[in-house]
């Protein structure tokens, strides 16, 4: 509202006198221009910063890596490029004939998919998985789970254990849904067996950013689900990852 006693009859409003504020005006500015200030000399103020992380050599993140895929540093320092062979893969005696006829039905069917691979390790690779998770928990493989689910997540995690799962690897995860007939991608069921093959180690390390030339592999921790041509360049970033660390040079 504008107040009656600054309006001249000739000239219309008049100025009011500088600084002509109410009590409760007064108050409002003092108080605002308090914070005012306190804002300013917090905003100024000198401020300490933790010291910034300095990123952690290349061959260290390239060791933890290797770590992760084949189950630890140790694992890792005695890896060799042997191929995977058929010893040791017969299914175990079940008494009980429903987990018996199961686990010979999934075998069948990872038998039958990896007929389509020109590598036999790969077959190897997906018969250990199914047995070492046999062991590890037998209710993820049991009924009422289909066997063809089974199937589809042991070859999905087999292969991207590898790095031959996609468009760019032995089968797409379209073709495998439509060769083993499932309702979903065997991407869904993977997942689960995946985490089942790692347990609780902490093998979720990324690739390293300077190593695109290697696959991005699935880090499982067990080198035996691995095929010998992708143990071969583990190894040799193993080597190279030891020089560093030893003091040596690359060039």
């Amino acid at each position: 509202m504008i107040d009656t006693e600054y309006i001249d009859d000739n000239n219309g409003l008049a100025t009011p006198p500088e600084h002509l504020v109410c009590s409760e005006c007064a108050q409002l500015l003092t108080r605002t221009n308090m914070i005012l200030e306190r804002l300013e000399a917090e905003l100024t103020r000198p401020r300490w910063s933790e010291p910034a992380t300095p990123p952690r050599p290349d061959h260290e993140v390239a060791l933890d890596w290797l770590a992760a895929l084949c189950g630890g540093h140790e694992v890792v320092t005695a890896l060799d490029a042997a191929p995977l062979i058929e010893d040791g893969l017969d299914l175990p005696l079940v008494e009980d004939a429903v987990g018996r006829a199961q686990l010979e039905a999934v075998a069948t069917l990872l038998d039958e998919v990896a007929a389509g691979f020109p590598s036999t390790e790969v077959a190897f690779a997906m018969r250990r998985a199914l047995l070492r998770l046999w062991e590890i928990d037998p209710l993820i493989i049991d009924p009422p789970t289909p066997p063809a689910q089974v199937a589809a997540g042991i070859v999905w995690t087999v292969l991207g254990a590898n790095g031959l799962a996609g468009p760019s690897g032995l089968v797409t995860a379209t073709a495998l849904k439509e060769r083993l007939g499932l309702t979903k991608m065997p991407t869904a069921y993977g997942k689960q067996l995946a985490a089942a093959l790692r347990g609780f180690w902490p093998w979720q390390t990324q690739r390293p950013w300077g190593m695109r030339e290697l696959p991005d592999l699935e880090p499982l921790g067990y080198p035996d689900l691995l095929v010998s041509s992708v143990r071969r360049r583990l190894i040799r970033l193993r080597d190279q990852a030891c020089l560093v660390r030893d003091g040596g040079s690359l060039r």
